[in-house]
């Protein structure tokens, strides 16, 4: 049996009615004082899921209204449509009675063992061993906080240009995220794990501005084929920083090379 994680346990969603679910929020997941937006994501798709005929969130849309503190918070589930091939549920966290982020996840059964008809070529990322961590958010943020639910390498390149050692034109990130060790590693189900890994990192803008928190307005996500466990190779690139918006879109490949997961989220350039 794999045991469980401190990820696994965080994320354990309780029946409590009809469409009705509680949680406890983890404050180890709070970045400050809100809490990270992909473990709300991972939070909502386990209610999701609990309704739906089929086992995967294929398409996640996710509004965030306002942040979440740690502690009790109810979610509310509605099936839109229910199908044979996709299921549509809308799910609602609200804390204290307030609405905090709603999403709208399309949910189907995918193959485990499809084979791609076209592929587009993973990037070259270096071997994790030739990685190194920094992080923007490391002096704003406690010891054992969210930096520490989670290891995230990046590449040389990325690392240097985080560490400001040198100067950036085009805004990328690349390297390795994973559940940290500390926590008990990878996920007991890696398809858990993946809304908190496209939102795990430090925000793309972080490469041309001074670190400060970017609330997300909005992130959609799209599941593209089942991950082996173990570490995702990530790629976190930006079109457009303009007028205090920014776009953060970020691509997960598995352990084999397969591209697992997308995603694209616009949100606010720190103040």
């Amino acid at each position: 049996m794999v045991p469980m994680t401190r990820f696994d346990s965080a994320t354990e969603v309780v029946r409590v009615g009809e469409n009705r679910y509680a949680v406890e929020l983890d404050p180890g997941y709070l970045i400050g004082t809100a809490m990270n937006g992909g473990y709300l994501m991972a939070v909502l798709q386990r209610s999701a899921l609990a309704e739906s005929d089929h086992l995967h969130a294929v398409s996640s849309s996710y509004h965030f209204h306002r942040p979440a503190s740690s502690g009790p918070a109810e979610i509310e589930t509605r099936v839109l449509k229910r199908g044979r091939t996709v299921t549509t549920v809308q799910t609602t966290l609200f804390q204290e009675g307030r609405t905090i982020l709603t999403g709208t996840l399309a949910t189907a059964t995918l193959d485990p063992h499809a084979e791609p008809r076209y592929a587009a070529p993973q990037p070259a990322i270096p071997p994790q061993h030739q990685c190194r961590r920094v992080d923007p958010r490391q002096s704003h943020l406690p010891d054992d906080g969210f930096l520490a639910r989670i290891d995230v390498d990046f590449s040389p390149d990325s690392y240097a240009a985080l560490a400001r050692e040198r100067t950036v034109t085009t805004p990328e990130l690349c390297g390795y995220v994973d559940l940290s060790a500390r926590d008990g590693g990878s996920a007991k189900d890696p398809l858990a794990f993946l809304p908190l890994a496209v939102d795990a990192l430090p925000p793309i803008v972080s490469l041309l501005v001074d670190w400060s928190w970017a609330p997300t307005v909005e992130l959609t996500w799209h599941l593209r084929a089942i991950p082996v466990p173990g570490p995702l190779a990530f790629r976190s690139t930006c079109a457009l920083v303009s007028d205090g918006w920014f776009d953060e879109n970020v691509d997960l490949w598995d352990a084999r090379g397969r591209l697992v997961a997308q995603s694209r989220q616009l949100a606010r350039v720190g103040r």
